[in-house]
């Protein structure tokens, strides 16, 4: 029987670490910002949904694409299968396909909003030239035209893993639905020093119901118009309860808790589909093993090593993920031309202790607490939209990033078209009218005067 690399007690304790601390101690280091952003790709012809056609449609086609023409850039390679899953830029930006067939893209680290804007840019060009103008694009939090029996688009073996996992669950729930449906666009983001940290972790807490609010953008859904303004929100509220939504219920707004442990008691009770020792055919169901029970007991002759913890925290979906960063995950992804706001407006607000002291003040004033936001389905918070942008402008202008005050603009103004935007007769009139065939362009409207 395969052994532990440590003793029960050491596990435990490394589990309430390994990416669940940030760079606390790391001297003369400055923090910076990134972004990820995902979204649908569809046929120019045809307007079929990205992997649905091989011919063109193929990601292995278009990762070679992209490499081809883009020098320095490095292909990566599934071992497992020999897809290629990812390709990694000069600019150390990735791209990648999710399971139904959403492109994503991950910048590299920024120090300033303006190289974190150039560098999407560049990287949305560099897709366009590999695309050869066969493609129109779409950043939707769900995919309007993608039938419930969408393909998995990248056969990969992790993907594999996981749509058995989820097609072992009961019918409600919805894992493959946000696997091959939904796109998100995430805000990475250092804060440097432990209690900072902790106040930076509480405060996108305490935002998450608002800014899931104020970013909701997926109203279209497998050929129809939803009800809800974020169809992707109800996917993820109801795709894993054990690894999504809030990883830990807080009584009051900036009283101390141990996140640290709050957060690694959280994931060690969640339900484990990956076990890196055992064929696919072996991996456990939906509902069959926790990580804490495969510590405890082992699964099927193994016991969990580091780099299996590392693993399973990779495959949690909660509204904020503890990295030796915070990685936001709870905001649909949004029109190309609005991507850029979420992360000027998460910028602005947690770097600094002053501006995360302001946006508590505000929210005080509007009696809102960390208490509530397990409350979330209860409340409109349509009246802090508002509050929050124009305190995001403000300070966004005193650090002199007036990249992001235009992009915080143009957004404020969007909140108020959004049915407009929203309008179309049906999916497919919305995609023509809402798609693109130059991303990259669309993605600098806003990002001047």
């Amino acid at each position: 029987m395969n052994q532990p690399l440590c003793s029960q007690k050491s596990m435990e304790e490394i589990c309430c670490k390994i990416w669940t601390e940030p760079i606390l101690f790391k001297e003369k280091c400055e923090p910076k910002i990134g972004l990820e952003m995902e979204f649908h790709i569809y046929d120019k012809e045809t307007w079929l949904p990205f992997g649905v056609t091989k011919e063109k449609s193929n990601p292995q086609k278009l990762f070679h694409a992209i490499a081809q023409k883009n020098l320095n850039s490095i292909k990566n390679f599934d071992e497992n299968s020999d897809l290629i899953f990812s390709v990694t830029l000069a600019n150390n930006g990735n791209w990648s396909c999710e399971p139904g067939g959403q492109w994503e893209y991950s910048s590299a680290p920024h120090l300033n909003l303006e190289d974190l804007a150039n560098d999407v840019y560049s990287s949305l060009n560099a897709l366009e030239a590999a695309g050869n103008s066969e493609f129109v694009y779409l950043s939707h939090g769900t995919n309007p035209l993608a039938k419930a029996d969408h393909p998995l688009v990248l056969n990969k073996q992790r993907y594999q893993i996981m749509t058995r996992y989820f097609q072992s669950a009961p019918k409600n729930i919805r894992g493959i639905d946000m696997m091959r449906h939904s796109a998100t666009v995430q805000t990475n983001i250092d804060i440097l020093g432990y209690k900072e940290w902790q106040d930076a972790v509480k405060l996108s807490m305490a935002l998450t119901p608002i800014t899931i609010q104020m970013f909701a953008n997926s109203k279209y859904f497998q050929n129809k118009k939803s009800i809800f303004f974020s169809e992707r929100q109800k996917i993820w509220e109801n795709m894993d309860p054990s690894r999504s939504g809030f990883f830990s219920k807080i009584d009051t707004s900036q009283n101390s808790f141990c996140l640290e442990g709050a957060y690694a008691t959280w994931a060690k009770n969640a339900f484990v589909f990956l076990v890196s020792e055992l064929p696919a055919e072996e991996q456990p169901l939906f509902g069959e093993l926790t990580f804490r029970q495969w510590m405890q007991n082992g699964y099927k002759g193994t016991f969990p090593k580091i780099q299996d913890w590392q693993t399973h925290l990779g495959t949690l979906f909660p509204y904020l993920r503890l990295r030796q960063f915070l990685e936001i995950r709870q905001i649909d992804a949004q029109p190309f031309e609005h991507t850029f706001a979420n992360a000027a407006f998460f910028y602005s607000i947690l770097h600094h202790d002053e501006t995360r002291q302001m946006c508590w003040d505000l929210l005080k004033k509007h009696n809102v607490s960390l208490s509530e936001i397990h409350l979330m389905k209860s409340y409109n918070y349509s009246n802090l939209f508002d509050p929050l942008l124009e305190l995001s402008k403000s300070i966004l202008n005193d650090l002199g990033q007036k990249i992001g005050v235009h992009s915080i603009s143009a957004y404020q103004k969007f909140l108020k078209e959004k049915e407009v935007y929203w309008n179309a007769k049906d999916a497919l009139e919305f995609v023509r009218l809402r798609s693109t065939q130059t991303p990259a362009k669309d993605f600098t409207k806003f990002l001047s005067s």
